[in-house]
């Protein structure tokens, strides 16, 4: 799992769909299914649930939540930290 899984799976629960996410982190909608495809296949769960509305998180995905909160804070202190790229 890498650091802009994290912020892309935010992303998805912050925005409710994978096209305004890919908007928000100026990436293709492609990369953001794919991010999010090897996030689900590293956790072994779905943690999405997809339809034409967009995207809502399933009971793992919501288990997942603070987590990559947690992730993504801790990354960005880092770099703050240690000047990290």
């Amino acid at each position: 799992m890498d650091i802009d899984q994290a912020r892309t799976f935010l992303a998805i629960t912050a925005h409710g769909s994978f096209l305004e996410a890919a908007r928000k982190l100026h990436v293709t909608q492609s990369t953001v299914s794919a991010r999010i495809r090897r996030l689900e296949d590293e956790l072994g769960v779905c943690l999405f649930k997809r339809n034409r509305a967009g995207a809502a998180l399933t009971t793992p995905g919501r288990r997942f939540l603070d987590y990559a909160k947690r992730l993504v804070l801790t990354a960005d202190q880092a770099r703050d930290e240690v000047g990290l790229p």
